[in-house]
Formats: structure tokens, C-alpha cells, sequence
């Protein structure tokens, strides 16, 4: 067998590599990069991490299209108010007249924001208040 391979080496050379080739083709799958992480995927792997990818980037798309539409939505209620304020002005700058039961309830509305926000500091300032123990305190008699 020795004597046979000696004089036949090419024909050697060209049998293992087509050994290899054969099990490299048949016996292993090809892999590549994963989309998600460095390690090697199949084709398998590969088609459910794309579509996994794609349905979160889609569920994404969505959820940042509602997120537009609600601020879209806030800026519209805020300009409208804007809008109307602007008109108050205008509608009394230019008759010289004002409407005293709007004025009378702006003016109301604007003083109730107040005193809620300033009885909300309040609430927070007594509760973090520290308490005094009586009891400890030495009396003086």
C-alpha cells in the first residue's frame, strides 16, 4: 500500500481531499453571523431571529407612530387654547370692551391652580416636617 500511495501521490492527494469535500458538504450545515449576537447560525436560526426582528421593529413602528399621534393631538389641544386667549385679547382690544364673566372665571381658574399647587407644597413640607418628641425634652421649672 506504502509502494502504491509513493507512486500514485497526486492520485492520494486528489482522493483525501475529495473525501473532505464530500463530508464537509453533506456533513456540515452551513452557519453565519447571527443578527442578534456574535456566535454562528444556521439558516433555520437565521430566518426566525429575522422575522422575530422584524415584527419587534415593526411593533416598534407602531408604538412610536400612536406616541406621535398623541403629541400631535396635545399640541393641537394647546394651540387651541392658545387660539382662544389670543381671540379674548383681540375681541377686547378692539372693542374696548370686556366680558366680565370670562374675566371673572379666568381670573378664578388661574387662582384655584394656585392655591392648589401652593397647598400641595404645603402637604409636602408638614409631612417631611421632622416631629419633636415632647416627652424627652427636659422641662424647665
Amino acid at each position: 500500500m506504502i509502494k502504491w500511495i509513493s507512486k500514485n501521490q497526486g492520485a492520494c492527494v486528489a482522493i483525501v481531499l475529495n473525501l473532505c469535500i464530500i463530508v464537509w458538504t453533506f456533513g456540515c450545515e452551513s452557519k453565519v453571523q447571527s443578527l442578534k449576537s456574535e456566535k454562528k447560525v444556521t439558516r433555520a436560526e437565521l430566518t426566525i431571529e429575522y422575522n422575530t426582528e422584524i415584527n419587534r421593529l415593526q411593533n416598534e413602528i407602531q408604538s412610536l407612530q400612536e406616541t406621535g399621534q398623541l403629541s400631535f393631538a396635545e399640541l393641537d389641544r394647546l394651540d387651541a387654547m392658545k387660539a382662544k386667549l389670543f381671540d379674548f385679547v383681540a375681541l377686547a382690544t378692539q372693542t374696548g370692551s370686556v366680558n366680565p364673566i370670562g374675566l371673572v372665571t379666568l381670573l378664578g381658574s388661574i387662582a384655584g391652580i394656585g392655591l392648589g399647587v401652593d397647598n400641595r407644597i404645603k402637604d409636602k413640607v408638614i409631612k417631611n416636617r421632622p416631629l419633636t418628641n415632647t416627652r424627652d425634652t427636659p422641662s424647665i421649672t
